[in-house]
């Protein structure tokens, strides 16, 4: 077995062949940020293997090898990409190269703002000293700005063709630098000898004018008029050459900031975060529930709720809940790592670790909600976020073998937690549209598990039974936007099947759910995929899948009778005697009439099989692509609509005349007769006659 900064490879030969190194994710990731486009796009530079780039989700169901990217860039530094134009990144570099990449073309520019080779160079005769994972973003502010760090601030405003210095050294280091002393550096004399760099800068979202500025010295910088004016606010706590490792500005409060410090160079693997709330006038240490070795690497606020943060440690992910005051742990299946940087998208945490890639939280709206959780005496259910209607389960190539490495893709629809605080005997979710019409049920009572007829296809190819869990405890229940008035939505006739209703159009909804006859609700916005170009009339079009939906079921209803008839039918006839010939006759006749409407007579006739066959295809093709319904879908739905209700009547008919008749004639034989109130009781609800 061999470890690399790419991976483990393994050979079991005595070395003359080896494995790939793509077996498991052991990435060495520096940072991590994400761009503004749908699905989003992670990226980060990983040590010894230069950038890497992955879209958070798919359209073939999984996220692969095959969704991973190089973006120009080196093993360690940020990505920047630019807010007003999702196609450039910037990037920067080991030892201060900055680069600016076209994803459109591949082009890669060298923009560093000085651009001669310092590697292996005297410190002294270095112009800037870059650190090892230069600090490079955009200001929140204008969103035109980009900062990048060395011993000073410096900001370019026209994409790195001129750069312009807006901050002393804050490194605290003699400038220039004294001659070098023979003898080794150290902590004592480091600075006199030129050494320390700019390690983190954080720009403010509400004040353009407001730039926080940490070193790898142990000093804490801030301006509030665009760096014309600087003041230092380190800590007086914080150690000479306590690395300020990452500076998180806050999103409500423009005098409040957070800083993790990181000691573990001095042999202090002790956690330290401050927090200021008044320019950096005061600071205050906020570690309370992380302990050492967990030294602080990184600490980010949520931007969409005040007082959530996050912690990343050398040893995991932390979360507080009430601004730093107090803190847990976060790890839940997350693998012991070095978490170095954290950015939340949304309403997804995504982080960036040093040894196991990148790995992405969905959906944290509950533990935004998490304190108002705790205070209900019952049971709780979270409001859930913004689903998006998407269809990621398009076939786009061969899939890959199992045993390639994979990642899943965030779940596909609206996600409803719930919290129950002892068991259910019965809990029932409905989600109604905002004219209160029902849109799709769910019940505890539901089939667990569908009979599936043998086929070739392997098990892990058929979705899981959803299930609404009714033990006490956390859970979490995802509805795939489909329509369906039936709680049992996954259960339908062995042979037919259940048919798929169309996907609820964008909107606003309710969700409810009832525990033991209480109940509780949360609204829920479905919006629309931001890649859909669909217009408001197309949109309204796509309501045709609503009335195709109906019929189909209309059609199943019909068809889960006649297939129980038929069975009833298919046991009888062997049981009977060579003196029951006229109730042979009957059930010989009975059964042609049925294959009649099946197959629509003897002719070219579209029988109800054919019709409801067509209906599904018509509704496949209305849920294939957001956009104007094509006019042969349309006809053939015209077509598969009149043949089904000319079917349906036929069958009614056959239900009222024939029906009655036969089971006079089974009685007559004592034989059980068909009893049609338990076939509609098995089909739904009675169809109208």
């Amino acid at each position: 077995v061999l470890g690399t900064d790419q991976g483990t490879t393994i050979s079991v030969d005595y070395g003359k062949t080896w494995s790939s190194w793509f077996n498991q994710p052991t990435a060495q990731m520096y940072h991590v940020i994400t761009n503004d486009k749908f699905p989003y796009v992670v990226y980060g530079t990983q040590q010894d293997s230069g950038s890497a780039a992955v879209f958070s989700r798919t359209d073939h169901g999984q996220i692969t090898p095959r969704d991973w990217f190089p973006a120009s860039g080196s093993e360690a530094g940020y990505f920047a990409p630019d807010p007003k134009n999702p196609n450039i990144l910037y990037v920067s570099a080991t030892y201060g190269g900055v680069s600016r990449f076209d994803l459109r073309t591949s082009f890669s520019q060298d923009i560093t703002p000085w651009p001669t080779q310092t590697f292996g160079t005297d410190i002294a005769s270095r112009k800037y000293r870059d650190p090892w994972v230069p600090v490079l973003l955009f200001s929140p502010f204008d969103k035109k700005t980009l900062y990048l760090g060395t011993q000073y601030i410096m900001k370019t405003t026209d994409g790195g063709l001129h750069w312009s210095t807006i901050s002393p050294d804050l490194t605290g280091a003699t400038q220039p630098p004294e001659k070098k002393n023979e003898g080794p550096t150290t902590v004592e004399n480091a600075k006199q000898r030129g050494y320390g760099v700019v390690f983190t800068i954080a720009a403010s979202s509400l004040d353009g004018g407001l730039i926080w500025a940490g070193s790898d010295t142990g000093m804490i910088h801030v301006t509030r008029d665009g760096g014309k004016t600087w003041k230092d606010v380190s800590p007086k706590a914080i150690a000479n050459w306590s690395r300020v490792s990452l500076i998180e500005a806050s999103h409500f409060n423009a005098g409040e900031a957070y800083a993790a410090v990181d000691a573990h160079r001095l042999d202090d693997r002790t956690p330290y975060i401050w927090r200021t709330r008044d320019y950096g006038a005061t600071w205050q240490a906020i570690t309370e529930g992380i302990s050492s070795p967990s030294f602080v690497r990184a600490i980010r606020e949520d931007p969409n709720h005040k007082g959530l943060l996050f912690a990343g440690t050398e040893f995991g992910i932390y979360i507080s809940f009430d601004d730093g005051d107090h803190w847990q742990s976060l790890q839940l299946d997350l693998p012991v790592t070095s978490v170095q940087d954290m950015a939340v998208h949304g309403d997804d945490l995504v982080i960036a670790t040093h040894g196991r890639s990148f790995w992405i939280l969905d959906d944290i709206t509950l533990l935004r909600q998490v304190r108002e959780a705790m205070t209900a005496a019952g049971a709780w259910l979270y409001r859930p976020a913004t689903a998006i209607r998407v269809d990621n389960d398009a076939f786009l190539g061969t899939p890959l073998p199992p045993e390639e490495p994979t990642a899943e893709n965030p779940p596909n629809g609206a996600v409803f937690d719930y919290v129950l605080k002892s068991p259910a005997q019965h809990i029932k979710i409905e989600i109604t549209d905002k004219k209160r019409n029902l849109t799709r049920a769910f019940s505890s009572d539901d089939q667990k598990e569908r009979k599936r007829p043998p086929m070739p296809i392997a098990d892990r190819w058929f979705p899981k039974p959803r299930i609404l869990e009714k033990a006490s405890g956390m859970h979490r229940f995802v509805w795939n936007l489909q329509w369906g008035g039936s709680t049992d939505g996954d259960a339908g006739d062995e042979e037919y099947g259940s048919p798929h209703g169309p996907r609820a159009v964008p909107g606003e909804y309710e969700v409810r759910l009832t525990v033991d006859g209480t109940t509780l609700t949360q609204p829920l916005k479905i919006s629309m995929d931001p890649r859909a170009m669909a217009t408001t009339q197309e949109l309204e079009q796509l309501k045709l899948g609503l009335q195709m939906y109906e019929e189909i079921q209309q059609s199943r209803r019909a068809l889960e009778e006649i297939h129980t008839v038929q069975k009833k039918l298919a046991e009888v006839e062997p049981k009977l005697t060579a003196d029951q010939g006229d109730l042979k006759a009957s059930i010989t006749k009975a059964e042609a009439e049925i294959h009649g409407i099946l197959a629509g007579g003897t002719g070219d006739g579209i029988g109800l099989e054919k019709a409801s066959t067509g209906l599904g295809s018509a509704l496949r093709v209305v849920e294939s692509g957001d956009r104007t319904v094509p006019e042969q879908a349309i006809e053939l739905y015209k077509e598969s609509s009149g043949a089904m209700k000319t079917a349906v009547d036929g069958w009614n008919h056959f239900k009222a005349s024939r029906i009655p008749e036969l089971n006079q004639q089974l009685q007559q034989g004592k034989i059980a007769p068909i009893v049609i109130t338990e076939i509609e009781k098995e089909a739904g609800e009675l169809i109208s006659q």
